[in-house]
């Protein structure tokens, strides 16, 4: 019971921010034109100045980690294997294979990563959660641009995959993050305070927007690979490589950043890249949807497993 109530804790909040989404919606407070405009916003400064703080409040010398590191990378890359693999099996149409693919390998771990992790293990430090995601973050980006211009996508130049990279808010908050740790002197308190309350907003508010975004016909339209999609991103991903790293001896705020990275729903960022690469951009927005409300239910399973185990 003590475990249950431990992981109903931490991931709770995350159904309720996606259903005061909806419910706004509903009520005629939002439109879907709007949670565009308001993302975009959300991404580039509060989970750009969340992620600067999670480094910059850290204690570097135990937040690089490579074994976590490699693991991590390694893990999404076969996802992304598998993926590819199984998508060009069983899914006939060219435009949706990428689409799917990235939907497998490519969860909402920027988001909602460094929430659960420290939720789950709240007194241990999570800088280590946010130098893994300073790695995954050109990984998804490349891995991504390669699988959807297989597909019918445009053809992007290596020279602008890296520029965009280079370019990515989150990278850029990484870079100034580690800058100010190791070289610069403190920020001066009433800017400490600013960084750690705009951070405090980014997961709440773009989960908030995702809410407002939902619509429940998505598996009417696109039936076949959105289950097959959700059910890979949710259970067979997890399922392979959660028991390897509970095995190979990750624990505590290292196996909360892998449950993260490999349990959560699929990325938000997903459908902005195959609306600019190519792809069925409707079918990438439905797994977004479909996989972020199933996946309050399917972290908490995931969660209170492995807390039950003593993994956190």
């Amino acid at each position: 019971m003590e475990s249950m109530q431990i992981c109903f804790t931490a991931i709770a909040p995350l159904f309720v921010y996606l259903a005061a989404g909806y419910l706004a919606r509903c009520i005629g407070q939002i439109r879907d034109q709007d949670v565009l405009r308001y993302n975009k916003i959300v991404f580039n400064f509060f989970l750009t100045v969340n992620q600067f703080k999670s480094i910059y409040f850290s204690d570097l010398s135990s937040a690089i980690r490579p074994k976590l590191i490699l693991f991590a990378a390694g893990g999404v890359t076969l996802a992304c294997l598998a993926g590819l693999a199984l998508a060009n099996r069983v899914i006939p149409e060219r435009d949706r294979r990428g689409v799917l693919t990235q939907a497998v390998f490519r969860s909402n771990f920027v988001l909602v990563g460094l929430y659960i992790a420290g939720n789950l293990v709240p007194y241990e430090d999570a800088a280590s959660v946010a130098v893994v995601s300073a790695v995954i973050i050109p990984l998804y980006n490349i891995l991504a641009v390669i699988v959807l211009c297989m597909y019918g996508g445009e053809k992007v130049p290596a020279r602008q995959v890296a520029l965009k990279i280079v370019k990515n808010p989150l990278m850029i908050a990484t870079a100034l993050g580690l800058l100010w740790l190791g070289f610069l002197p403190p920020l001066p308190a009433f800017m400490e305070t600013a960084v750690t309350q705009m951070g405090a907003v980014a997961t709440p508010m773009m989960l908030f927007l995702l809410g407002s975004f939902f619509h429940f016909d998505s598996l009417a339209r696109y039936k076949r690979p959105v289950i097959l999609g959700a059910f890979l991103r949710l259970v067979g991903v997890p399922a392979v490589f959660l028991p390897i790293a509970y095995w190979m001896g990750f624990r505590g705020i290292e196996f909360a950043a892998l449950l993260g990275l490999f349990a959560s729903s699929s990325s938000v960022s997903s459908f902005t890249l195959v609306q600019q690469i190519g792809g069925d951009a409707e079918l990438a927005g439905d797994l977004i949807v479909v996989t972020n409300v199933l996946s309050a239910f399917t972290l908490f399973g995931w969660s209170l497993l492995f807390k039950v185990l003593g993994a956190f």
